[in-house]
This record gives C-alpha cells, sequence and structure tokens, in this order.
C-alpha cells in the first residue's frame, strides 16, 4: 500500500449527517447537519439559468435575482437587511447558467430568522413596478462594468466561441438591449414559470434540524403547482479558434479554451485532477513555468465549467504586450507536453493529497457545505457521499489523466484576446 493510500484510510471521516427528503409538491430538501456548529448557512437553488431564456428574455434570471431582494408582499427590501444584518448574518444571491442561488449565513442560534426571510425572498416577492426601472438601471451599470473590463471581455468572448451560438456562451447578464426592453410583466411570468416547486431545491448546512426545516419548506414553497424543469438542447462544438477585442490599455488579457464532458462525465474526477496540476494553484505546472521560471505574468489559472450536457477547461492569465508572444508560445508548449505526455506519479499523488485537504477543510464552513449539496442535487440529482467522493478521487490513475489530457486538450482548442496593439499575429 502506498503512503498517499495508507493516509486516505486513516483520515477520520469528518462528520456529515447529510439528509434528503422530497416534498408531496417536488421541492427537495437537503441537509448536512453539524450539531457543533457555530452557523448554519440556509440556501434556495433554483434549476433556471442564463441558458434557458430566450433571446428576448437574456438576463431575465439576473433580473429577477436583483428584484427578489428589493422586498416581499410583507417585508421592504431595508426589512430585509435589517433583520439579517441585525443577528450578524449575511445574504446574497448569484445567478448562473443553470441555476440561481439565494443563500443567507447566520449564527445557528439565529437559524428561524434566516429560514423565515429567505422563504420569504423566494416564495412571496412583491417585483413592485417602482422598483423595477431602478433595478433595470443597477444591471445596465453592472453591464456597463462588465464591457470596461478586459479580463471579462477575454471570458465573456472565449465562451461565446466555445459554445457558438448557444445561451451556454452568452453572458448571463443579458445584454443591453435585452435588459432595455425587458418589462416587469416579463420578470414576473418567468417566475410565475420557473420557481415552482420541481425547480427548487432548499438546503440547510452546519446547526440545522432537518425535520423542522422540511416542515417549514412545506408550508412555504412546496403548494404552487408542481411545474416542469427547463427543456435544454446541447451546444455544438467550436467552429472558431481565435477571437479578438482590441482594448487601448496596457495589458493583454489572455484565455483559452478547451470543450470537455458534463456534470454527468465519468471521466469528472479526472478531469479535476488534470485541471489541478494543469493551473489550479502554485504548485500547478502553468503557475511554476509561466510565472515562476518565466516571469511572464503575475497571475495565471486553470478552470473546469461542467453543466448538465457539456463542459470546458480554460486557462486566464493577463502580461504585457511585450511578453504576450512568450506567454501563448510557453502555455501553448506546456499543454502539448501535457496532452502528449500525461504527468508523473509525483503530480498525481500531490494533486489527490491537494484536492483530497481541500475539500476536507472546506467541510468546516457551513456555507460551503451547503454549496456541495445544493449544486450536486441541483446539477446531478445526487450528492455523492463524502468517502465516495474521496474515494473517487483516490482511484484516478496515470494513464486515466493521460487518456484525458489527450482527448481535452489535444482537441480543437480557443484563444482569446483582448488588449492594444495587432493581437491577431499572437495566434500565429
Amino acid at each position: 500500500m502506498s503512503t498517499s493510500d495508507r493516509r486516505a484510510v486513516a483520515l477520520p471521516p469528518p462528520v456529515a449527517d447529510v439528509r434528503r427528503s422530497v416534498l408531496p409538491g417536488g421541492v427537495r430538501v437537503l441537509t448536512d447537519v453539524v450539531p457543533s456548529s457555530s452557523s448554519a448557512t440556509v440556501s434556495v437553488w433554483v434549476g433556471v439559468g442564463g441558458r434557458d431564456e430566450p433571446d428576448e428574455l437574456a438576463g431575465a434570471s439576473h433580473f429577477l435575482e436583483h428584484l427578489l431582494f428589493k422586498g416581499t408582499e410583507q417585508r421592504s427590501a431595508r426589512d430585509l437587511a435589517l433583520e439579517i444584518d441585525g443577528v450578524g448574518g449575511e445574504m446574497n444571491a448569484y445567478t448562473a447558467s443553470e441555476y440561481t442561488a439565494f443563500y443567507t449565513r447566520v449564527p445557528a442560534v439565529e437559524v428561524d430568522v434566516a429560514v423565515d426571510v429567505l422563504l420569504d425572498v423566494v416564495g412571496r416577492p412583491a417585483l413592485r413596478a417602482e422598483e423595477f426601472a431602478a433595478e433595470r438601471e443597477v444591471i445596465a451599470e453592472e453591464l456597463a462594468a462588465a464591457t470596461d473590463d478586459p479580463e471579462d471581455v477575454a471570458g465573456v468572448q472565449l465562451f461565446e466561441a466555445l459554445f457558438p451560438q448557444h445561451p451556454l456562451g452568452r453572458e448571463v447578464l443579458g445584454t443591453l438591449d435585452s435588459i432595455g426592453s425587458i418589462d416587469r410583466s416579463d420578470v414576473a411570468s418567468f417566475f410565475d414559470e420557473w420557481y415552482r416547486p420541481a425547480n427548487l431545491v432548499v438546503t440547510g448546512a452546519g446547526c440545522v434540524d432537518h425535520d423542522e426545516l422540511v416542515d417549514q419548506v412545506g408550508a412555504r414553497l412546496d403548494s404552487t403547482g408542481r411545474g416542469l424543469p427547463p427543456l435544454r438542447s446541447a451546444p455544438p462544438m467550436p467552429s472558431t479558434t481565435v477571437v479578438t477585442a482590441h482594448d487601448p490599455g496596457e495589458l493583454v488579457q489572455v484565455a483559452w479554451g478547451w470543450r470537455t464532458g458534463g456534470v454527468h462525465d465519468e471521466d469528472r474526477f479526472t478531469l479535476a485532477v488534470l485541471n489541478h496540476i494543469l493551473g489550479a494553484g502554485p504548485s500547478s505546472r502553468l503557475f511554476q513555468v509561466v510565472r515562476e521560471q518565466h516571469g511572464l505574468t503575475y497571475s495565471i489559472s486553470s478552470g473546469v465549467s461542467q453543466y448538465t450536457d457539456a463542459g470546458a477547461l480554460t486557462v486566464a492569465s493577463t502580461t504585457t504586450p511585450a511578453k504576450a508572444r512568450q506567454l501563448v508560445d510557453v502555455v501553448g508548449a506546456e499543454v502539448e507536453q501535457l496532452a502528449s505526455t500525461g504527468i508523473s506519479a509525483e503530480e498525481l499523488s500531490r494533486a489527490k493529497r491537494s484536492m483530497r485537504g481541500a475539500l476536507l477543510l472546506g467541510l468546516e464552513d457551513s456555507g460551503s457545505r451547503g454549496a456541495r449539496l445544493g449544486l450536486s442535487e441541483t446539477l446531478r440529482g445526487r450528492v455523492t457521499p463524502l468517502p465516495e467522493h474521496l474515494d473517487r478521487i483516490e482511484r484516478v490513475e496515470l494513464e486515466q489523466v493521460a487518456r484525458v489530457a489527450s482527448a481535452v486538450l489535444g482537441g480543437p482548442r480557443v484563444l482569446s484576446l483582448v488588449g492594444p496593439g495587432e493581437l491577431e499575429s499572437l495566434a500565429g
């Protein structure tokens, strides 16, 4: 037995009391109970996001996310803020391509406040007409800020090319045209259609009581008609290899992307190991070679985005125009080598240990525990038990990583460039 195998077996299992209930109307309630936790995180995950909007309503999910925090039938926006802030808690939300998440984290003794406020926000939003115009302006400013950020532009145009003519490649904020044309009735209809029990997952993590949460959710969210999940079509493969946008700034933003399988893909754990070794930390190949050895950038990182039917492995970096050519060449050489020769046994062992440690450390936070439940249930319909998750990481082999590296990194690549000067030559 190897050292890493002995370490995996010897690790004491962290507290993980995960329970799942499906209410009669269809709402799924999951909890990860840690009685000794000093905090509780309650979240609502709505299984609809940017990819589920028609072009004319692009940004509706994000618009609705904003409006829900402007007040409910019985609470104003100020009331919501006072109740959560008044107990030292936090409440927020975010919109993604396939879901919208709302969460609140509070001291454990205040969990009932969190549940009451959050279920009111998601279950009974006022969607007041007087708030609509003001929030439209806020989102327009958010869009303008994103458009003015070269790093954001590089990422947006990368995904547009990776998922061509498909909602997965579209900015979840929408466009100025779509946000300008959406009216209150559009957003209200969007809420009525999708914020239904079949699309709702409620999670509680930390010092929570599963049965009490089930009762509270059943009384507040499970009686509005079951609803149906959105129908989705898989995106086509990319047909463009280079995309550019000129920016008068002093830096060049560079992003690379390759298509991968989605959240149901059997190679997802192998892909996670590959990503970790490629660029997911200071010990990764790209960080060590590009930054430490060559000094071509302050930061470089890779990441994996996975959806129900597709995914992407991406790398992002920033450099000066004088170093851009060398940066593209060095990253290209590292990717080519990884695709053709795979990884070493030492790299594999180190990646497994790091990923295992990060997962276990994350379990100390009730927010991380809740996110693990909500994302898994919303996107995959199943939460992988912690021992199984750790085992799947441990069972990744060198040959598997080599195969996935060859298939993904040796496949079609999209290069996104944003900056001053003549960019097209950098891709040559």
